[in-house]
């Protein structure tokens, strides 16, 4: 029964990790403790917000949302293009 609870936990650990953008082993580690309440790890903000970070495209590197050029690859990173709400007639 132990091992189906951590098992099952480090799976939705993983899943949470990945989807929020925290350490792999961070959402091991709080799957297995936390077991099959680990969907809550879903309701943790993650390391980096999407609207303060982005990934350069050249070298998938986290870099500032208004960056031009990549700190870590040095090449030039377009800005990310802004949505504009439509209006409806």
């Amino acid at each position: 029964m132990f091992i189906a609870w951590a098992l099952f936990g480090a799976l939705l650990g993983v899943a949470a990790a990945q989807k929020k953008g925290f350490s792999m082993a961070g959402g091991i580690i709080g799957g297995l403790l936390l077991g099959p309440l680990a969907f809550l790890l879903f309701f943790v903000s993650g390391i980096t917000g999407s609207d303060t970070q982005r990934k350069c495209p050249h070298c998938a590197e986290f870099i500032k949302a208004e960056a031009t050029v990549c700190k870590h690859c040095g090449r030039e990173a377009a800005a990310r293009p802004t949505v504009r709400p439509r209006k409806v007639a």
